[in-house]
């Protein structure tokens, strides 16, 4: 089985893109994969094209050695937009494997390993009031477990500076008044998205 394409599709979601990566092969067989890496879609279509060039022709089935191959051949490994890359395109060649074996993608990955998945419903909003009513109406439509996002207060002139050392004590006001109003059960959180230091 031999990739005969590789596509990238970034598709609007709301309020960001989402890339979509397709793998086609010759005998008519397609994978989906997504690269997760929220704000730099176009940069990752660019690694993925590149990819694209030496992978077609390339025999679909050896999904290890192409990632090794992908991650290992170049001078610089790694970095988050070729690792997003890889991963789609890992993916998508997971799921064509899984539909040429006639077998759910979870059994090419160790088999299935339980009965449900615990998920989380998220939310953000522009002022803890509006955080409030957003977690209640989580909450009242059976979620046990929110992510927050963080409160993103601009500053004067600069609407889209974020300083996260500035938030934290924003957002622990914010989650304990949102706590007191959902009360004790719900699991609350809250993400940074990679905006703090370890510091």
């Amino acid at each position: 089985m031999k990739i005969t394409d590789i596509k990238a599709f970034p598709v609007w979601v709301g309020s960001r893109n989402q890339l979509l990566v397709k793998i086609e092969t010759n005998e008519g067989l397609y994978g989906w994969g997504e690269s997760g890496l929220s704000g730099r879609e176009l940069a990752v279509v660019g690694a993925i094209n590149h990819y694209r060039e030496w992978l077609i022709g390339r025999d679909a089935s050896k999904i290890g050695a192409l990632w090794q191959e992908m991650y290992r051949s170049q001078y610089f490994e790694g970095g988050r937009v070729l690792a997003a890359a890889i991963s789609a395109i890992d993916i998508a060649l997971h799921d064509v494997n899984a539909k040429a074996l006639g077998v759910p993608v979870y059994r090419l990955l160790g088999g299935k390993q339980r009965d449900s998945v615990p998920c989380f419903g998220h939310t953000d909003a522009p002022s803890e009031a509006q955080l409030i009513e957003n977690v209640k109406l989580l909450v009242a439509s059976g979620w046990t477990a929110i992510r927050t996002g963080v409160p993103y207060l601009g500053h004067e002139g600069q609407p889209n500076l974020f300083e996260p050392r500035e938030s934290i004590g924003i957002a622990a006001e914010w989650l304990t008044h949102v706590r007191e109003a959902v009360g004790a059960t719900p699991v609350l959180g809250v993400d940074y998205h990679h905006r703090l230091s370890v510091a």
